[in-house]
C-alpha cells in the first residue's frame, strides 16, 4: 500500500464522515476534481467538497472546502440532496449544494488534512460529453448515467451507492 493510500485510510477510513459537496456549472461545464489513490481504480472525478468540522455549519463547510480545493468562494447556493457513499473503508453521508454564483478564479488547491502527498491532481470544468467518456468506476456515483445536468442539479431526496460488502 502506498504512503498516500495509508494516509487516506488513516484520516478518512473506517469511520462515518459527514461531507458537504458543491455542484457548480459554468458555461455548461461542471467543476470537478480528479483525486488519485481513492475510488475503484485509484482515480475519482468528484465535485469539490469535504468533511464538516465540529461546530461548523454545513454552508460554512461548503464555502471553506470550495476555497481550499478550488480557490472559488460560493456566494449563492441552495441545498440539493443527500447521498450516502459506502465503499469500504470509506463511509460518508454527503450533503450536496447547488452553487449558482462564485467569486474568484479557479485553481487547483489542496487538502489540508493530508500530511504528505496530495490526492487532488486536477481541476477541470467538464462538459457532459466528456463526463460520459470517463468510466463509471472513475467518477462519483452521483455523476453516473447523466443525460443532462438537470439529472444531478435537480435531484432531491436521498440516494445510496451500491454497497460493496460494508
Amino acid at each position: 500500500m502506498s504512503d498516500l493510500k495509508a494516509d487516506i485510510i488513516k484520516n478518512f477510513g473506517h469511520k462515518l464522515r459527514l461531507r458537504v459537496c458543491g455542484l457548480y456549472v459554468e458555461n455548461n461545464k461542471l467543476l470537478l476534481l480528479r483525486h488519485h489513490s481513492i475510488g475503484e481504480q485509484n482515480i475519482l472525478w468528484s465535485p469539490p467538497g469535504g468533511g464538516m468540522e465540529f461546530g461548523e455549519q454545513a454552508t460554512q463547510t461548503l464555502v471553506r472546502e470550495f476555497i481550499e480545493e478550488t480557490g472559488l468562494k460560493p456566494t449563492q447556493y441552495e441545498f440539493g440532496f443527500v447521498h450516502e457513499y459506502m465503499h469500504s473503508p470509506m463511509h460518508a453521508v454527503e450533503l450536496f449544494f447547488i452553487i449558482t454564483q462564485v467569486e474568484g478564479s479557479a485553481q487547483l488547491g489542496k487538502d489540508p488534512e493530508m500530511s504528505g502527498q496530495q490526492m487532488l491532481e486536477e481541476l477541470a470544468f467538464v462538459d457532459l460529453d466528456t463526463l460520459r467518456q470517463i468510466p463509471d468506476n472513475q467518477k462519483h456515483y452521483v455523476l453516473r448515467d447523466l443525460k443532462t445536468w438537470d439529472d444531478v442539479l435537480l435531484r432531491k431526496g436521498y440516494s445510496l451507492d451500491k454497497p460493496d460488502g460494508v
